[in-house]
């Protein structure tokens, strides 16, 4: 051992690029909540024992249900945005 240290001082780090969630930011987290709910309603469709038709009806409301939940969301959380936005503008 020459008592000299091989290890560098600082290991380089990696660029990390980091995008803001924006405004919406809420919104895409229902939307995710929705998704994974879908997904519960379509697995359960498959266990129960009902004709194909039920099936097609139970997930056709529930994605309307989901998609009018994510567009009454949106708008509103728009309205807030614009709002918050003509406030600071003044």
């Amino acid at each position: 051992m020459t008592g000299t240290n091989d290890r560098p001082k600082s290991l380089a780090r990696r660029m990390v690029v980091k995008a803001s969630a924006g405004p919406l930011r809420e919104v895409k987290v229902e939307l995710g909540i929705v998704i994974m709910i879908l997904i519960c309603i379509w697995l359960v469709t498959l266990g129960v024992d009902g004709p194909p038709w039920l099936e097609v009806v139970l997930l056709f409301g529930a994605s309307c249900c989901g998609a009018g939940w994510i567009m009454w969301r949106a708008s509103r959380r728009a309205k807030q945005v614009l709002a918050t936005e003509e406030e600071h503008s003044e």
